[in-house]
C-alpha cells in the first residue's frame, strides 16, 4: 500500500494499515479533535503519527510535542525525523530534550540527586555560579553545529555542549524556540511544577501545538507519581544529622514525634501495619507555617551541600514533603505505616486531575500505544469523551508467534517462597538450555527477579538495575543485541520492557514471569474507591487488573517487531488461565494452554531455523 498522497513519509511503501492510520490521524487534526489509537507492535505507529502530524503542522503553522515516558524511547523519533529531513530535504528544526539533570554538563552539579540538584542548579544560575550557564546566555540562537547535534539526540547535544562549555539544557531550549518538532519527556507536560516553566522556556503555546503521547497507557500512573511522595523517620534522622553538621539550631524532633504519634494512635497492632490519616491529624502549625519552615530547611540544605560537597540532601526532601502534605486534597490519600523499626507517612495521588487538565489546551492530542485497550477506559480517565478512536489488527502472520502457558508456577504473594523461586529458576533454565538465540525474561518486580536469579544456574550477563540512566539502558540493549545466546533479566513496566525496539528478530523468545499487579494495600484500596465514585464502580478494573496485565502485554510485545520476526512467548503464571485475567490478555494475544509447552517451543524454534535457512538460501541464489 502506498503512503497517503502528499504526506511526508520516509519509506516508499506503508505497512498494512499504516496508511489508514495516517489518514485517520490527519482527519482528526483537520476536525481539531484528539484521537486515541491502539496500534499493535509492527504497524509502525511512530512513523505514521510523526508523518501525519508533521504534514498537517507544516501546512497549518503548528508545532509538535512528542512525549515519551522514558528517555530511551526518544531514539526512534529522532530516527524518523532524520529520515524525513534527508529524504525530502526539509528545512525544519527538531530537538531532543530530556530532564535538566540528565543534560547537566557541570561536573560540580551533575552528580547530585533529586531536589538537591535542582536547588543547587537554581542557586548557581541566580548567583552567576555556573560558567556553563553564563556562556549559554550569550547564545541568542543556537548555531547550525549546535542545532545539528540537537537533531542527533540529547546525548550528541550533551557532548557538543560540553566541548564548547555550554549548558546543554539551555542550548536545547534555545533550539526548541525555532524548532517545529520537540521530543521531550512526560515530566515536561505532566509534572505541574515543570510544565508552565518548560513551555515558557521553549517559547511554544499549547494551543498552537499538536501533542503526540507515545505509550499513552502510562499517562495516569506516571502523572500520579509526580504528585505523590513519602517521608520516613529514617529520612528525618538523616536531615537532623545534616543540621548538626552545619551547627544549625533547627530541631526536627517534632516531625519524628508526629510520625510516631500517628503510628501509635492509628495502627493498633504492633509491628508492620498501615492506616489512613485525615486532615485533622495534620498539625495546624505545619500547615500555617509551611513557607517559613520550608524556607529555613532549604537554606540549611544549601549550606550543608556546599560545606560537605554532598550529592544529596534529606533536608530538601523534608521541605518538599511538607509543601505537599500541607496542600493535599480530596483526590489524595495520606497513609501512615510501619516498616521494621521505622515509620513512613505517604501522600498518594489517587487521580491526577491537576496534571492532565492542561492536555485540553492543546490544538489536538494523539494518544497512541500498542496496548491502549480498552480505549473507552483511557478516554474516560483522561477526560476526552468526544475524541476519535482507532484500533488496528496485528500486521504480522499469526503463525510467527506462539504463546504458551506454564500453569505450575505463580508469583501470587502467597506463592512467593524460596521453593517456588527455585522452581521458576529451574523452568527458565530448562527453556534456556533447549533453544538457541537471545531470550528475555521479564518479572513483576526487582524483588522477584533478584530472588529467582539467585537460583538460576545459567549466566545472566544483562540484568536491569534500579534507576538506570538512559545511556546505560542504550548501552545494555546494544550489547544484548550484539550476542546470539544472551539472557536478559528485566522488570515489566520498566525501561527495558516498553517502548524499546528490539529490531531484526534479536529476541527469539520471551518469558513473562507472573503478573505485575500492584501490591494490595491501603493506597490501592483508596484508589479503587476513588475511581469507583468517579467512574461508576470501575475502580478495580481501572486501578488494578487492567494496568497489571497491560504491563505484561507490553513486555510480551518486545519480540515481534516486523512481519518477518518469529518468537515464542511463555507466560509463567497459572493466573493467566483464570477468566478474570484471560479476558484482558486476550485483547492482545491468545495464550494456548497445555502441559507440553517445552517440546512445542523446541519444535517452533526448529521450524524457525529451517525457515530462516530457506530465506537465506533464496537470497543467496537471487544474488
Amino acid at each position: 500500500m502506498q503512503a497517503p498522497e502528499n504526506f511526508i513519509f520516509r519509506f516508499e511503501k506503508a505497512r498494512k494499515n499504516q496508511a489508514i492510520m495516517m489518514r485517520e490521524i490527519y482527519g482528526a487534526l483537520s476536525m481539531h479533535k484528539s484521537i486515541f489509537i491502539n496500534a499493535p507492535t509492527g504497524i509502525g505507529k511512530t512513523d505514521a503519527a510523526i508523518s501525519s502530524c508533521l504534514s498537517y503542522a507544516l501546512e497549518h503553522g503548528l508545532s509538535i510535542l512528542f512525549l515519551t515516558p522514558k528517555n530511551s524511547q526518544h531514539k526512534i523519533a529522532v530516527e524518523v525525523l532524520s529520515g524525513l529531513r534527508k529524504k525530502f530535504n526539509l528545512d525544519f528544526r527538531y530537538v531532543d530534550i530530556v530532564g535538566k539533570r540528565n543534560m547537566c554538563v557541570n561536573p560540580d552539579v551533575n552528580l547530585m540527586e533529586g531536589e538537591a540538584f535542582y536547588k543547587t542548579c537554581e542557586h548557581k544560575m541566580k548567583n552567576r555560579g555556573c560558567q556553563f550557564y553564563e556562556r549559554s546566555k550569550d547564545v541568542e540562537t543556537a548555531d547550525q553545529s549546535l542545532a545539528e547535534s540537537g537533531m542527533q539526540g540529547h546525548n550528541a547535544l550533551f557532548r557538543e555542549s560540553f566541548e564548547r562549555g555550554y549548558c546543554a539544557y539551555e542550548i536545547s531550549a534555545k533550539i526548541a524556540r525555532d524548532a517545529k518538532f520537540i521530543i521531550a519527556d512526560y515530566a515536561h507536560m505532566l509534572n505541574p511544577s515543570v510544565m508552565k516553566a518548560f513551555m515558557r522556556k521553549i517559547g511554544h503555546a499549547l494551543r498552537d501545538s499538536i501533542v503526540i503521547w507515545d505509550e499513552a497507557h502510562n499517562i495516569t500512573s506516571i502523572a500520579s507519581s509526580y504528585l505523590s511522595m513519602s517521608l520516613t523517620t529514617s529520612t528525618i534522622k538523616r536531615a537532623s544529622a545534616e543540621l548538626t553538621a552545619i551547627g544549625s539550631g533547627i530541631d526536627l524532633g517534632y516531625l519524628e514525634y508526629m510520625l510516631n504519634s500517628m503510628a501509635d494512635s492509628k495502627i493498633k497492632k504492633k509491628g508492620i501495619g498501615e492506616a489512613f490519616v485525615g486532615h485533622g491529624d495534620i498539625p495546624e502549625t505545619i500547615k500555617a507555617g509551611k513557607e517559613e519552615i520550608c524556607g529555613q530547611l532549604e537554606n540549611a540544605a544549601m549550606q550543608y551541600i556546599n560545606n560537605a560537597q554532598a550529592r544529596r540532601s534529606s533536608l530538601m526532601h523534608v521541605s518538599r514533603f511538607i509543601r505537599l502534605l500541607s496542600s493535599y486534597g480530596d483526590s489524595d490519600a495520606v497513609i501512615i505505616s510501619r516498616y521494621g523499626k521505622g515509620v513512613k507517612l505517604s501522600v498518594s495521588c489517587l487521580y491526577p486531575s491537576e496534571a492532565i487538565a492542561p492536555m485540553k489546551e492543546a490544538y489536538a492530542n494523539v494518544f497512541m500505544s500498542g496496548t491502549l485497550l480498552p480505549i473507552g477506559m483511557h478516554k474516560e480517565m483522561l477526560g476526552f469523551p468526544d475524541a476519535i478512536t482507532a484500533t488496528y489488527p496485528a500486521p504480522f502472520p499469526k503463525e510467527n508467534r506462539i504463546c504458551l502457558l506454564d500453569k505450575d508456577v505463580s508469583t501470587k504473594y502467597s506463592q512467593r517462597t524460596l521453593d517456588h523461586y527455585k522452581l521458576i529458576a529451574q523452568r527458565i533454565s530448562a527453556v534456556r538450555n533447549s533453544v538457541r538465540g537471545n531470550v528475555a525474561v521479564f518479572f513483576p518486580g526487582f524483588e522477584v527477579m533478584n530472588a529467582v536469579r539467585r537460583y538460576l544456574k545459567n549466566p545472566v550477563r544483562f540484568v536491569q538495575r534500579v534507576e538506570m540512566r538512559s545511556y546505560q539502558v542504550e548501552q545494555m540493549i546494544s550489547e544484548f543485541k550484539g550476542g546470539e545466546d544472551n539472557l536478559l533479566f528485566a522488570v515489566m513496566g520498566g525501561s527495558l520492557s516498553e517502548g524499546i525496539d528490539y529490531a531484526n528478530n534479536v529476541i527469539k523468545g520471551i518469558i513473562i514471569v507472573g503478573i505485575p499487579l500492584e501490591h494490595p494495600n491501603l493506597e490501592l484500596r483508596a484508589r479503587i474507591e476513588y475511581l469507583n465514585k468517579k467512574f461508576g464502580m470501575k475502580g478495580n478494573e481501572y486501578a488494578y487488573l487492567i494496568p497489571g496485565v497491560v504491563k505484561a502485554a507490553q513486555a510480551a510485545g518486545r519480540a515481534i517487531r516486523s512481519e518477518k520476526d518469529r518468537a515464542f512467548i511463555l507466560f509463567m503464571d497459572r493466573r493467566y488461565s483464570w477468566s478474570i485475567y484471560k479476558s484482558i490478555i486476550s485483547d492482545f494475544m491468545q495464550i494456548e494452554e497445555g502441559d507440553d509447552y517445552l517440546p512445542r517451543i523446541v519444535r517452533f524454534m526448529d521450524d524457525s531455523a529451517i525457515l530462516h535457512a530457506g530465506e537465506a538460501g533464496t537470497r543467496k541464489e537471487s544474488a
